[in-house]
């Protein structure tokens, strides 16, 4: 099996003079939307999909409804992305690598502390079509995630591969198969809870696997504070000589906070849950990569400043 060392210089004189080349552009970015906005290197890879090699395709949004002209449908977890134009395949030995003008930081106001989302085109068989009973998955290909502050030296992402949980869904209103779009779209910012398994979906119906989403539109989550990172701004997906197949990738999000820093157990208020939370953390914060939610100022410890914040966001 091929493993990849926890850190990676990128040697390749092209790519490192590429990266100088925009590092205006990364500086002074034109906008402030969560998506990736840089394609900096994209290399095909063996057996990558015929037609799925534009890789400038993953920036901005997922997409939400697919098969425009051919087969439309909803993009729903039994009805992944397929057009030319929305996905790019990875082939053997290939790579992906795009930047952010505003770098992804690790805040401890996201959901589940995840930080970073990548969509593939995954989805789950149908046990019983067309009502939407999830079974096996199909299409979670894999590929290799790495980050990066600078675009030159890489942090790999272990247990993590780039399609797989959780296959993306666009719209709330919809079901799995409809061919309109929906009025309700879901929320690309906001991860699914990562504590979840494929153990815990099998046999959920459509509705319930919305329930369970809680307005999510899906992703694999990544969480830049067991890394050891404050933030990134590139992202590189590799898939290995050795894989078994090609990766697609559709997008690359940047999570949102949803709830207040103060809201330690995120439900939507602070009260006196947050204050036991707090309570029972006091004092110095545990060594990375362990998580201290608690430490709302972010100074390494959990003390009267933060308990004073909390105090000031009650209700």
């Amino acid at each position: 099996m091929h493993q990849l060392s926890l850190t990676r210089t990128v040697t390749s004189a092209a790519l490192t003079a590429t990266i100088i080349a925009l590092s205006p552009v990364l500086a002074h970015p034109g906008d402030d939307d969560p998506f990736a906005d840089v394609v900096i290197d994209y290399v095909e890879g063996k057996n990558a999909a015929k037609g799925y090699t534009n890789p400038e395709v993953v920036r901005g949004s997922p997409e939400r409804f697919t098969g425009e002209g051919i087969f439309p449908g909803v993009v729903s977890a039994f009805n992944p992305a397929f057009g030319v134009d929305e996905i790019v395949s990875i082939g053997l030995g290939g790579h992906l690598i795009v930047s952010f003008n505003t770098p992804v930081t690790d805040d401890p106001a996201n959901p589940f502390g995840i930080d970073l989302l990548i969509f593939g085109n995954a989805g789950f068989t149908d046990t019983a079509w067309p009502n939407g009973i999830v079974g096996a998955m199909f299409g979670n290909d894999g590929g290799l995630v790495e980050v990066s502050i600078d675009g030159v030296d890489w942090i790999a992402v272990e247990g993590i591969q780039a399609d797989g949980l959780f296959p993306t869904i666009g719209y709330l209103d919809s079901g799995p198969y409809d061919d309109t779009e929906g009025t309700e779209p879901t929320n690309f910012t906001r991860p699914v809870d990562p504590n979840l398994t494929m153990g815990d979906l099998l046999g959920l119906n459509y509705e319930e696997l919305l329930e369970v989403y809680a307005e999510s539109g899906g992703g694999v989550g990544i969480d830049l504070a067991i890394l050891g990172l404050d933030e990134i701004s590139f992202v590189r997906v590799f898939v290995p000589d050795d894989a078994p197949t090609n990766v697609e990738v559709d997008a690359f999000v940047d999570v949102a906070p949803l709830f207040d820093p103060a809201d330690l157990n995120m439900d939507g208020a602070v009260g006196a849950a947050d204050l036991l939370i707090l309570l029972a953390s006091w004092g110095p914060c545990p060594d990375p990569p362990a998580d201290c939610p608690a430490d709302i100022d972010g100074d390494g410890s959990v003390g009267a400043a933060d308990l004073l914040i909390l105090l000031a966001a009650w209700g």
